[in-house]
Order: C-alpha cells, then structure tokens, then sequence
C-alpha cells in the first residue's frame, strides 16, 4: 500500500541528513519555507500552517519539492 503523507519531520530530515536532531532539522527547514513568500502562499492555499503541519499531503509535498528541489 502507498503511503499517501510524509510527517513534516520525515522531510526535514531527507533535507537535513547531517541535522543533530529531528526538531533541528524542522527548524532549518521551516526557515527555508518562510524564507520563500512564494512557495509559503502556496503552501497555505492548501490549509498549510506554519508550526502546526505534522503531516504533510502529497500536494504539500510535491509543492516544497517543486521550490526546494529533491533532496538528495
């Protein structure tokens, strides 16, 4: 079975691999997000919010790695 979401933390830490902890790695990916006003506006017209967005849907996540790129 697909699984259909990726918690925000499971992203975070593809993005950054070498990051101490797991809520390091959100942090640092959260800074990446709010430092692109366009993606974060796509983002919210999903129902997107910031510090309160544990999973993510497919859209959200095909959204961040439109903007981001794949990580590696």
């Amino acid at each position: 079975m697909k699984k259909n979401v990726i918690t925000f933390a499971e992203l975070a830490m593809l993005y950054f691999p070498d990051a101490s902890t797991p809520r390091n790695a959100v942090r640092s990916l959260n800074r990446w997000i709010n430092r692109c006003p366009e993606m974060l506006e796509e983002l919210r017209k999903t129902g997107y919010a910031p510090y309160n967005h544990r999973y993510l849907t497919p859209r959200q996540h095909a959204i961040i790695v439109k903007y981001l790129d794949p990580p590696e």
